[in-house]
């Protein structure tokens, strides 16, 4: 062999193969359930890249997150049961507190000690908010410092209702976020129409955010003529913005989306979506609607337009990674200028992430005596 050859660096691969393999950052706030579908002394799996995590509720309703794996013999604790605030492997019985520590053995081998082992598992911070249950899956010490994402909208004495929507995809987060920022597909929703004629006019990134401005049209959609006023139907422009790792977007201030996706693997991603609208104005019926009207409709909205078109997502992101790894090496042929700088956005944070010396998982400790 050639030794100039032999020394050659290894090509880089291209910045689509990179991003469809890395993760989200870990040194963020993340949703991983809705808040009402975890009751007191109730135990539920989620997962973060690859990390399993056994979220639950003692009978006071306070929030504990464990790594879903009891010690002992590697069982899922998810599997387990909630008992005097602790959770119970349901295997032989060993109980953790929130903090981690195991609390008790049931067993004669473990009654029979002067005093139990030392034993722990790794904890996450963990907190509720907007009626969502958030999760810092990185390094604990930093949590207190993160901020949760700014929406105004939910602050305040009269927060915007919304009724979060929980779809998991077979799709890399990667792809999810480029569906969400390109209205470009807009053919894929040609039955539904939500928005018409998008034009591209402009994109930006300032630090974590890329920002992208389109003018398009909404007046082809159902929800639009139903509930926006004739103004608002004609040609707007709708600004997105992937504030990593959140995604959302804003329709004049009366409008508004948030994506908070939740990426359990390379090929599986959670999305929380939430959909904020303002007061509602009937125009047909030049009519304000009232307050206690505006959850129901709400409701109505999602079961019957916003969840059938997040469906035509779905369907096609998944094909998308079906077509990624069938084709990992295909060569991509991209018309939307704005997507490289997210990806970009992507690399950058999981490559800082990385290189930023991530908290070893703790090993648990026993003491023989």
């Amino acid at each position: 062999m050639n030794r100039s050859t032999e020394n050659q660096a290894i090509p880089e691969l291209p910045r689509r193969r990179q991003v469809r393999t890395i993760g989200l950052s870990g040194n963020y706030w993340y949703v991983v359930e809705v808040d009402g579908k975890l009751k007191p002394r109730q135990v539920k799996r989620v997962r973060f890249w690859s990390q399993d995590i056994a979220l639950f509720r003692d009978a006071g309703g306070k929030l504990h997150a464990v790594e879903d794996r009891c010690p002992h013999r590697q069982l899922a604790l998810s599997q387990g049961f909630v008992e005097d605030g602790n959770l119970v492997c349901t295997y032989h019985g060993w109980k953790f507190d929130g903090c981690g520590r195991c609390t008790d053995i049931h067993h004669e081998l473990g009654k029979g000690r002067s005093k139990l082992p030392k034993i722990r598992i790794r904890t996450y911070p963990v907190k509720a908010q907007w009626g969502l249950i958030w999760l810092f899956p990185g390094d604990p010490a930093l949590a207190d410092s993160v901020p949760l994402p700014t929406i105004p909208q939910l602050e305040g004495d009269k927060p915007w209702p919304f009724f979060p929507i929980d779809v998991t995809i077979r799709s890399h987060f990667s792809m999810i976020v480029e569906n969400v920022c390109d209205f470009n597909h807009e053919y894929l929703h040609r039955h539904k129409r939500p928005f018409l004629q998008p034009t591209l006019r402009e994109w930006k990134q300032d630090g974590d955010s890329v920002r992208v401005y389109y003018d398009t049209r909404f007046d082809g959609s159902p929800v639009a003529k139903l509930f926006m006023e004739g103004g608002a139907r004609d040609l707007n422009e709708i600004e997105i913005w992937y504030q990593y790792p959140y995604q959302g977007s804003d329709i004049g201030g009366k409008y508004i989306h948030w994506l908070f996706m939740l990426p359990e693997d390379e090929c599986t991603t959670r999305c929380f979506f939430v959909f904020l609208f303002g007061p509602i104005h009937i125009p047909i019926l030049n009519w304000k609607m009232p307050e206690f009207l505006r959850k129901p409709i709400l409701w109505f909205t999602n079961k019957w337009y916003i969840e059938p078109l997040l469906g035509e997502d779905k369907w096609a992101l998944e094909l998308e990674q079906d077509g990624f790894e069938r084709y990992p090496d295909a060569p991509q042929i991209e018309l939307n200028p704005a997507i490289p700088s997210f990806q970009k956005l992507s690399l950058e944070k999981w490559k800082a992430y990385q290189q930023s010396s991530p908290m070893d998982d703790p090993k648990p400790a026993t003491d023989p005596a």
